[in-house]
């Protein structure tokens, strides 16, 4: 028996093996787990150049994997100006004046993440609020979700729609005021593209750094593997490099983004450009197989946009009065298109769909390509699903199709502060993040963050998961579902689960011999506390160590 490379001791291991949950120790040669079991018995896997690690009796589990992510637009953020935790306008000029102060070279401030509960009902951004810190350079502040801009006068000069877009937009809309002027609100990416797209982009050695950067925080919190929600050829090739270099420290699993307007061919010339990263030459058809930690094989898509804007598209008008619905990004036809092409090619399909008319359009799509293409295991996902109609649960299930949901969302919902809950409405406000009647349902159920729009903190997200409000809290006896989940539901949804939905589940997602060595020791045994405690203390957890294809990513464990 030859000696393991790293042997983790004295753990309180949650293997998410069925019939054996629990061990004590584990041995890793190289990238694989070769050995799982008692803390006696692990000293035949120790040689003289063995690094044994003593966990001090904490818990260890498989690797997060955080199956909602966007690692590039992440990192990027970080260069930007952080606005998550702003709690007012004011606190929002006051960080703008200081970043403006701090970075005198920028030619232009971008800023990340300020939520919609910033401004009373009935009120929205404006440019004069930002003008009145910086008039003089172009300022353009994107919200938490992605999906909306706030930018100052300069910014809508420079780009030409100080008076509005220069053409109509099929999606979104450059907000105007009432003396006929751009307001500063740009709704969703072909609005705020017409700002973005002057900035002046960064270089790919800064990309790399801050990627870097992104990297180091996922291992921190026990991340290993992440679903990316955005791709293209340049992205992939910086993952790529990172690679090479031997710098990736996480499994990135990497969709194309296909855009209204996209031929079919290049869906098809993505699928056979990156083949080699999902493709098993000598069995002649396509396959997604495990590679170290750059992988493709998907694509992905945008029904429509979310609730806050009114750009998620409802089957039944918002609950404000207005009698808008929202409007798809794609035609139904061309998604449908797309989306039967993908599939024959043996593409995993994601699509993002908040409103419940955008999930069944997307059901519909699905329905079309299993019927033109064949059934097959292709594990096509909906993301989100933040409103869903009961009659399409039964497809989800007859479909095969899998849902992949974030728990911190709900917080948003949950907030009264929030437009979600006013403009979806108390009539459908029971098929709200419905994760507890989806997964009774026998759908599939995966977890993520959706990084950089909420912390990647994947405790934070399980926190959410535990204690999670009814959004009618009226009455104690309210008849709305209680969508609480179990602490081992929501870890099995960041592990297990989340390697099912990257046909990945024979390689991790799991600590039994021959998976992949990616293993994170926490700080806490989560287990071992009361339930109380347990909702109260969750998201301050962290990892004290964490192993990446058997290398130490990050330790903190003395």
């Amino acid at each position: 028996m030859a000696a393991a490379s790293i042997v983790l001791r004295n753990a309180r291991l949650y293997t998410q093996v069925r019939h054996d949950p629990w061990a004590e120790a584990l041995a890793i040669d190289k990238d694989r787990i070769v050995w799982v079991g008692r803390d006696a018995d692990a000293q035949q896997w120790i040689g003289p150049q063995t690094e044994v690690i003593d966990a001090g009796k904490r818990l260890a589990l498989p690797g997060i994997i955080d199956s909602h992510f966007h690692l590039l637009r992440g990192a990027r953020a970080l260069y930007d100006l952080q606005l998550g935790d702003a709690r007012s306008i004011e606190d929002v000029q006051a960080r703008l004046r200081a970043f403006a102060e701090a970075h005198p070279e920028r030619e232009w401030l971008v800023g990340q993440g300020w939520q919609y509960s910033l401004f009373a009902p009935g009120s929205a951004p404006t440019r004069a609020l930002l003008d009145a810190v910086v008039p003089d350079r172009p300022v353009i502040l994107v919200a938490f979700d992605l999906h909306t801009a706030w930018a100052n006068t300069a910014a809508l000069e420079r780009a030409g729609i100080l008076r509005g877009a220069p053409a109509p937009l099929a999606f979104g809309a450059v907000v105007m005021g009432e003396d006929g002027l751009a307001s500063g609100e740009l709704r969703e990416p072909p609005a705020m593209d017409l700002v973005r797209q002057l900035i002046p982009p960064l270089t790919r050695d800064q990309e790399l750094d801050l990627l870097r950067q992104a990297l180091r925080l996922c291992a921190g919190f026990g991340i290993t593997s992440v679903h990316n929600m955005d791709g293209d050829a340049y992205s992939l090739s910086l993952y790529r490099e990172l690679e090479a270099r031997g710098e990736m420290s996480v499994r990135i699993y990497v969709p194309l983004l296909v855009e209204p307007g996209t031929h079919p061919e290049a869906i098809e010339d993505w699928a056979h450009e990156t083949r080699e990263i999902w493709f098993k030459p000598e069995e002649n058809k396509f396959l997604p197989i495990p590679a170290p930690f750059v992988r493709t094989g998907c694509v992905k898509f945008f029904a429509d946009g979310v609730i806050e804007t009114k750009t998620a598209w409802m089957l039944e008008p918002y609950a404000d009065g207005s009698g808008e619905r929202g409007t798809p990004n794609f035609d139904p036809h061309e998604l449908e298109t797309l989306i039967v092409a993908a599939d024959g090619l043996g593409l995993q399909c994601f699509v993002h769909t908040i409103g419940d008319a955008a999930v069944r359009a997307t059901l519909d799509a699905y329905q079309r390509a299993r019927k033109l293409n064949g059934a097959r295991d292709a594990r096509h996902r909906l993301e989100h699903i933040e409103v869903i109609d009961p009659v399409d649960l039964t497809r989800l299930k007859r479909l095969r199709v899998l849902a992949s949901m974030q728990p911190l969302h709900a917080d948003f919902g949950a907030d009264v502060k929030n437009p979600w809950r006013a403009l979806v409405g108390p009539a459908r406000w029971a098929w709200g993040f419905a994760w507890r009647t989806i997964m009774n349902a026998g759908v599939p159920l995966a977890f993520g963050s959706d990084w950089p729009v909420v912390t990647m903190n994947p405790f934070e997200g399980m926190r959410a998961g535990l204690t999670r409000q009814k959004f009618d809290l009226s009455d104690a006896r309210s008849p709305f579902p209680d969508h609480r989940l179990t602490l081992s539901e929501l870890i099995a949804g960041y592990t297990m689960d989340g390697a099912f939905f990257e046909f990945q589940e024979r390689e991790k997602g799991r600590l039994r011999p021959g998976m992949l060595a990616d293993v994170v020791v926490l700080d806490t045994d989560l287990f071992a506390l009361p339930e109380a405690e347990l909702v109260q203390h969750i998201a301050e957890t962290c990892s004290v160590l964490t192993i990446v294809n058997g290398r130490v990513a990050h330790r903190t464990l003395a």
